[in-house]
């Protein structure tokens, strides 16, 4: 482990130049798109792709935006990422604006999903379903924003189980699922009982016995299961550039320890006791969610945000303004079960 925990604290440092250089290449190139869907209501890729599909007349232009709803997501998540590496701390505004893009930009994704398989019962003309998109009900709870919380899930149980999900190589999506379902009451199995590692090996759900102790009082035994879901994340990172597909794979959640917090989260919403419990990937796990609990709690209540919307920032807004025009209902979407 301890050559593992070196080599995930050098890219973990190796990587602020990415993450800075996004904000200086990624999110400038993208910024036509955002200008031209709030200025037309067109969205960018449309021209390119109308002669090659056949669109319905229900069909609305904000099905199409992706990148403009996804590369706001990662730009803010990666400052989030970049002040939790250099300060210690999770501060709620970037990583709230993050949370707003990656939820609206999952409302558009489900309403693609469930508008092809009601019309022809398969999926068609979508993308798959990324298990990184579980990570979006982490700052949803955070926030105290149970009912997006609760929509998220709902929509990312339901791509699991209708097989939508692009499958990595680990389990690490299926358990925020199940754990978050859990917490809600709804106990189901894995969603699928071995993953392909590699081309030659395969490996059984991990996280059965978490699953099922979660909300244990033994604190020692709830310490144990952060030490399992932070040693894994450790494990992935280094990996994750090796011809693997890992969630944590340097993307926006990759140095974030967002499963720990979201099982420490559940428990106190629950009145559990959580331990004390530091990981040498990730310091002081315990002081980090009490300055994420009491960061976000005077967040929100300064700002006043008690819907996901209330933490949009002025850009997204702007989006959000011409999508309604185009009659999006994001709590609409998510509804549909």
């Amino acid at each position: 482990m301890d050559a593992l925990l070196s080599k995930f604290l050098n890219k973990r440092s190796r990587s602020r130049k990415d993450m800075r250089s996004y904000a200086n290449s990624v999110v400038p190139n993208n910024q036509f798109r955002l200008t031209e869907y709030i200025e037309t209501g067109i969205a960018n890729i449309f021209e390119s792709i109308k002669e090659y599909r056949d669109f319905d007349e229900d069909f609305r232009q904000w099905q199409l935006l992706t990148p403009e709803l996804g590369v706001p997501e990662a730009h803010w998540g990666y400052i989030a990422q970049l002040t939790y590496i250099e300060n210690g701390a999770l501060a709620p505004e970037p990583l709230l604006r993050s949370a707003a893009n990656g939820y609206y930009l999952t409302a558009v994704q489900y309403h693609r999903f469930c508008t092809s398989v009601q019309k022809t019962g398969s999926v068609v003309n979508t993308w798959w379903w990324s298990t990184e998109a579980a990570f979006k009900l982490v700052p949803m709870l955070l926030a105290g924003l149970k009912s997006e919380a609760d929509e998220l899930y709902h929509a990312n149980a339901t791509a699991w189980r209708t097989t939508w999900v692009i499958r990595s190589k680990s389990f690490i999506g299926d358990f925020l699922v199940l754990l978050y379902g859990r917490y809600l009451g709804v106990i189901e199995p894995p969603f699928a009982a071995e993953i392909q590692i590699n081309m030659r090996k395969t490996a059984p759900f991990p996280y059965t016995a978490i699953l099922d102790n979660w909300h244990s009082p033994d604190t020692e035994l709830v310490a144990t299961m952060l030490q399992t879901l932070c040693d894994h994340q450790v494990e992935q990172a280094v990996l994750g550039d090796k011809k693997c597909y890992f969630e944590f794979n340097g993307g926006i959640y990759t140095y974030l320890p967002l499963t720990a917090l979201l099982l420490m989260k559940l428990r106190a919403l629950r009145g559990l006791a959580n331990p004390q419990f530091s990981h040498p990937g990730f310091g002081d796990v315990s002081a980090l969610f009490e300055q994420v609990s009491s960061a976000f709690s005077e967040y929100v209540g300064l700002h006043q945000i008690t819907r996901i919307e209330d933490a949009a920032d002025e850009e997204l807004n702007k989006i959000l303004a011409r999508m309604y025009s185009q009659d999006f209902d994001a709590h609409a979407i998510f509804a549909n079960k």
